[in-house]
């Protein structure tokens, strides 16, 4: 095996083609584990027009992040009018739609700036999964990544929220992972099988104000893998990823909505935050103990950090990018500042990712922002990706994949 894949690469490199792995590189939103951290980008500090593959028109508007695998980026579109919404494969080498599956879904109040796409699917090697929240019902599906088959579906129930869906799913090992965190006072973090569907486990948990952060799995050294979430209703806790069970909680911990995901520094700090509107915002670095058992909270960072951006880090520092673009550089493993400046532009509702040591983020008029990822700000280009954008950027193949309400754009060699 190693052998094979090593011709692969071998081959790949000598042809000139992106180079793809066995595994998807960008399998969930913001990538390997949410952390936004990306490898092997073939794109130069400055981008510009000649760098561009191509540029796909989408069936809809949509808010969802790319996935990618297998060469095929997955998204979702809908339509604001009908409801209708569209999960759609896009073949990474030229940009044609490969397949699309299109379901009626309810018309129903959300945030102003929220979509009926707004959740981001997931992928393993062979299967695409798409989470669809709403008040008349919510299902989980996996479909065929060769051709948008339906292979399961699951029945999830009603979802109550005064700003509208936003959380994705994940897939760990053989599960697929939802948190179902309503405005409702019941919610809950489930585990399914990627091959049947059927529930594995279900942690019932209280609601109250609704989370859109997506989970992220925690290692521990002496410890087996944990689902960490987040919310207001219950702070931030770690569900043993095999069984769901409880293993530790902070609670009281998030005085706000949550509505960036939860990320693992390098030094295994799990960060997490909430907010509300454009000025407060709360971050809070969280350290388990080696064996997974318990955790405390380490730091707290007020005001600098953001609401809906997640947060990036990378090596010794962390990374926090505010919607009014006040950009903030942290020591990871105790909440130093070592920088902050603010951006002018749009303001942005994506959240950074770093790919070859620098920060990359698109403004919601579509501008993408490129800043070095290290102890010094330092602004090193722009560039134009021709629509509004509320996306999170992701790479795959050595290219950077940047979705717009309407279109996707690939960049690099």
């Amino acid at each position: 095996m190693k052998l094979r894949a090593l011709l692969l690469i071998s081959f790949a490199t000598c042809f000139g083609s992106p180079l793809w792995a066995a595994v998807p590189e960008w399998p969930r939103f913001r990538g390997p584990n949410g952390s936004g951290i990306a490898s092997g980008l073939n794109l130069p500090e400055k981008p510009g027009e000649a760098d561009v593959n191509w540029r796909a028109e989408l069936p809809g508007e949509g808010h969802s992040s790319p996935v990618i695998a297998n060469q095929r980026v997955f998204l979702t579109c809908a339509e604001k009018s009908s409801g209708e919404r569209t999960l759609v494969a896009v073949d990474a080498k030229d940009g044609a739609i490969a397949w699309k599956r299109e379901f009626t879904g309810p018309v129903f109040r959300q945030h102003a700036d929220n979509s009926f796409a707004a959740a981001t699917p997931a992928v393993d090697a062979e299967r695409v999964y798409l989470l669809s929240l709403s008040p008349e019902g919510s299902w989980l599906a996996a479909f065929a990544q060769a051709d948008g088959k339906e292979l399961w579906k699951k029945e999830l129930g009603n979802f109550i929220s005064q700003h509208g869906p936003g959380v994705s799913p994940v897939v760990w090992q053989d599960l697929v992972i939802v948190d179902f965190d309503q405005d409702q006072p019941k919610s809950f973090v489930a585990a399914f099988d990627t091959k049947t569907g059927a529930e594995k486990w279900r942690w019932e948990k209280a609601g109250g104000r609704h989370s859109s952060s997506t989970p992220c799995i925690f290692e521990p050294r002496n410890g087996p893998a944990q689902v960490v979430t987040i919310s207001s209703a219950v702070g931030m806790s770690g569900l043993e990823a095999r069984t769901g069970k409880l293993m530790w909680q902070v609670p009281n911990l998030f005085p706000k909505r949550c509505v960036a995901s939860p990320i693992v520094t390098p030094g295994g700090v799990i960060v997490g935050q909430c907010g509300e509107g454009r000025a407060e915002s709360f971050v809070y670095g969280v350290q388990p103990t080696s064996d997974g058992r318990e955790a405390k909270r380490v730091y707290e960072i007020i005001r600098v950090g953001g609401y809906v951006p997640t947060p990036v880090a990378h090596g010794d520092f962390l990374f926090l990018w505010k919607e009014d673009g006040l950009v903030t550089c942290l020591r990871a493993a105790t909440g130093e500042q070592v920088w902050s400046e603010r951006l002018s532009g749009s303001g942005f509702y994506g959240s950074p990712i770093v790919a070859a040591g620098r920060l990359y983020n698109v403004t919601k008029r579509g501008e993408l922002v490129v800043l070095s990822a290290g102890g010094k700000f330092q602004e090193l280009a722009r560039f134009a990706t021709g629509g509004n954008s509320h996306a999170t950027a992701a790479v795959a193949g050595g290219r950077l994949y940047l979705r717009t309400l309407k279109s996707l754009v690939s960049l690099g060699r």
